[in-house]
């Protein structure tokens, strides 16, 4: 298949290592990747730009995942959204924010990436 061609991702997590661990593996694969340290900066972003994919941490400073998507949720029903969270338990109450595919940490490398690439690959 190849690398992807001018797909955007946000990538909202208040964690440095994971977030650039992602963005890496993403930029390898030719995604440009761009970076949130919490919610509130996810949706400046999120207004600001446009993207192909929202990929949200669950639990971060200031405004949470399932917040993001339901704000996103409002302007856009289309985009897919995919939160990474700890706590399994609450993928069914991130579902019913908005959010298509829940990953569960800890992120497996490979796996998780290729997850993330399926996603894009449907993006018209």
């Amino acid at each position: 298949m190849g690398k992807m061609g001018s797909r955007r991702v946000l990538y909202a997590e208040d964690e440095f290592t994971n977030r650039k661990v992602i963005q890496l593996r993403l930029e390898k694969e030719g995604v440009e990747c761009e970076l949130a340290k919490d919610g509130v900066e996810a949706l400046e972003k999120y207004h600001a730009g446009t993207f192909d994919m929202v990929i949200l941490d669950y639990y971060m400073p200031s405004m949470n995942g399932d917040q993001v998507a339901l704000e996103i949720r409002k302007v856009d029903s289309k985009i897919p959204i995919i939160a990474i969270t700890s706590d399994d338990a609450g993928a069914e109450y991130l579902q019913s924010c908005g959010v298509n595919e829940i990953i569960i940490k800890p992120l497996h490398g490979n796996s998780t990436i290729s997850r993330i690439l399926d996603y894009l690959r449907d993006v018209e």
